[in-house]
């Protein structure tokens, strides 16, 4: 279980501050007094209930999930290393493997790694990648800060980065066209589904696109699985990535590597045939031991997922009358390309700097993220994101704060 933060259900309680009153030693000095007083001042008030979209950032906990971490944990604590310790180990991970395969249609489930966020996944897809100066990689401006300052590290190796900024599906296509049609691009590295705007990239076009020209196609699922139908029957890119604790509403530090046929086979170290037959793919990608609570607390997050579904249709209404609410309000624009979005997430700007100022005070209890625009980084966005569990009374209070400041 991770300790200090709230579940679901504690999401919508008003919480109780107990005040420590410390006493004030004759060397401190008036400013200290003074904050010292505000604080006091402030705890005697009851907290109001956090407003928070941003599950695009954290899911709220899931008490089920958070329980089956515990009961695995202190399971694996009478068994530890022994004989029956190691097979219930290998179990509870391998079984996790199953269950993700099974939900997301990946054909060998043995081609399922497993670590503790997308940037050590990603990192783990670019280092297996034998690099030779003047390969090119494609991507995006839409890609998380980690994910992109390690591809750009590798401009230090002589790989060349294009990064593009399409306004339509259609566009990036046909920019990515011309790069493999003039240039050796070794990789496209993507977003499935943007982090900053919730569009969706044509990951299945793009697929038949890197097929077409040799080029390996390694996609950051971190804002699509667990939010919009992800099903690998009828493609599968070279690697795909996702954490836990995003849309999958599993624990923190989990998530998943997905191997294509290119990574399976890349093998860290020297094998003989038979070696190579026996050793399953994930080996070469995990990294050490794993923490079997936070592993069975992420299976029990997919078989949710599986068995309540995705709630699209509720999440994409949700999204539409946020959409007519800012669309009545002359003081913001919302972010959108050309082509298809999650129906989780909405994104806006302010078009004066007093509107920006003001929403990004403390002044109200809501929780959003704020991110600087790709192309105008001294400009901020706000992202929007919710469940379907989301409150009316919830997206009132949006609506009554932004009209207060439009």
């Amino acid at each position: 279980m991770v300790y200090g933060l709230r579940t679901t259900d504690q999401l919508s309680t008003s919480a109780k501050t107990i005040t420590c009153i410390q006493p004030v030693s004759s060397s401190n000095s008036l400013e200290a007094v003074v904050r010292s007083q505000e604080r006091e001042k402030r705890s005697s008030f009851p907290q109001a209930p956090m407003i928070y979209l941003n599950v695009a950032g954290l899911s709220p906990f899931v008490q089920t999930v958070q329980q089956e971490v515990t009961t695995t944990l202190e399971q694996f604590s009478r068994l530890l290393y022994s004989e029956e310790g190691i097979h219930f180990y290998r179990e509870t991970v391998q079984r996790a493997r199953q269950i993700l395969a099974q939900w997301l249609h990946v054909a060998d489930a043995e081609r399922i790694a497993f670590v503790p966020n997308t940037t050590t996944a990603n990192w783990l897809a670019l280092s297996r990648i034998q690099w030779h100066p003047g390969d090119q990689v494609l991507t995006t401006t839409h890609e998380n800060s980690t994910i992109l300052k390690e591809i750009l590290s590798l401009q230090t190796r002589g790989v060349q980065v294009h990064t593009l900024d399409p306004i339509s599906p259609d566009e990036l296509e046909c920019q990515m066209t011309k790069c493999l049609e003039s240039t050796h691009v070794r990789a496209i590295v993507i977003s499935h589904v943007s982090h900053i705007d919730g569009r969706i990239f044509p990951i299945e076009r793009l697929y038949r696109l890197a097929q077409k020209y040799h080029a390996l196609l390694i996609v950051d699922g971190a804002q699509a699985v667990g939010h919009i139908p992800v099903n690998f029957q009828e493609w599968q890119p070279d690697a795909y990535f996702f954490p836990g604790h995003k849309w999958c509403a599993g624990p923190m530090g989990t998530g998943a590597l997905i191997l294509g046929k290119q990574f399976a086979e890349c093998r860290a170290i020297a094998l003989s045939d038979k070696e190579k037959e026996r050793r399953p793919p994930w080996v070469d990608f995990e990294l050490g031991t794993q923490n079997i609570g936070l592993i069975a607390g992420l299976t029990k997050a997919f078989l949710i997922k599986e068995q309540d579904g995705l709630n699209t249709t509720s999440q994409d209404g949700i999204r539409k009358k946020i959409q007519q609410e800012l669309s009545k309000m002359e003081n913001f624009n919302i972010l959108e390309w050309d082509g298809p979005h999650s129906p989780g997430i909405v994104s806006l700007t302010c078009i004066n700097k007093q509107t920006e100022k003001q929403l990004q005070s403390k002044a109200h209890d809501i929780s959003w993220k704020t991110f600087p625009l790709p192309q105008n980084p001294k400009q901020t966005g706000i992202r929007l994101s919710w469940s379907s569990a989301t409150s009316n009374k919830d997206r009132e209070f949006l609506f009554n704060l932004l009209k207060s400041i439009s």
